[in-house]
């Protein structure tokens, strides 16, 4: 069973910039805190860094780049060399908000009753594995994705811990029926009750009038891994995936 969290996530607000995300320690190989925590705060202090004024996309861009390289760095010094993490991020400015991620972590816009996921998950053949990650000696190319907001809208980051049992309709309805605190509770609590295989961690924002989000308090639950062999078997291979030649989604 898993008895660490493997799951982080930071929110920071500087300047009028919202930034969201969240790191899942892949499964399977020890670390995978340690890159998780590694990848979300080089995120952000990268993100943020005084003088930098090109656009978002490649500010993030960038930014999720340096914290490939911050996992490499930690995952060496902690002594667990093939620690690796997913990320999943979200800078809101005003109307508009970009979308960066590697892996299978996702982003979710809630619009209208549905949820329509912004991200591709960066999944492989492999059962578990996932090519495109934070902790990559190869180095890493996210995607990112740009979107303009409604009022009213609202924007979810979360874990594989949740999408591994809650369908997207079932997330617009979820927090559809609730307040944002509310919902998140209750997205979080029906992943637990159909097995709470991982860690799940959601982070929802809703959009009020004028672009600007309203931040839901972070929900963080610790699940458990019921399928042991299978799970660490697939979290390995996804590890031994990074000897394999990149080939990054176009």
């Amino acid at each position: 069973m898993r008895e660490g969290n493997e799951d982080r996530y930071i929110v920071r607000e500087e300047g009028g910039v919202l930034l969201r995300a969240v790191a899942d320690g892949v499964g399977g190989a020890p670390g995978g805190e340690v890159a998780a925590d590694s990848a979300v705060n080089e995120l952000a202090t990268r993100f943020f860094r005084s003088g930098d004024t090109r656009a978002i996309e490649d500010r993030l861009a960038d930014a999720m780049r340096d914290a490939n390289t911050a996992v490499l760095r930690a995952a060496q010094a902690a002594g667990f060399p093939s620690a690796a993490s997913t990320l999943v991020a979200a800078v809101v400015q005003g109307a508009r908000v970009v979308v960066g991620n590697l892996g299978d972590s996702r982003a979710y816009l809630v619009r209208a009753g549905a949820a329509r996921q912004l991200t591709d998950d960066h999944d492989s053949p492999i059962p578990g594995g996932i090519t495109r990650f934070a902790g990559d000696p190869r180095g890493v190319q996210p995607d990112v994705f740009v979107e303009e907001l409604r009022s009213g809208d609202r924007l979810v980051l979360c874990s594989d811990g949740l999408t591994r049992h809650v369908q997207p309709e079932e997330i617009a309805a979820t927090l559809g029926a609730r307040g944002l605190d509310e919902g998140v509770d209750a997205l979080v609590s029906l992943a637990n009750e159909r097995g709470g295989e991982d860690n799940t961690t959601v982070l929802a924002h809703e959009v009020r009038a004028g672009g600007f989000l309203a931040p839901s308090r972070r929900a963080l639950a610790l699940g458990v891994f019921v399928a042991l062999v299978v799970l660490v078997l697939g979290g390995a291979l996804a590890i031994l995936y990074q000897l394999a030649p990149y080939a990054p989604t176009p």
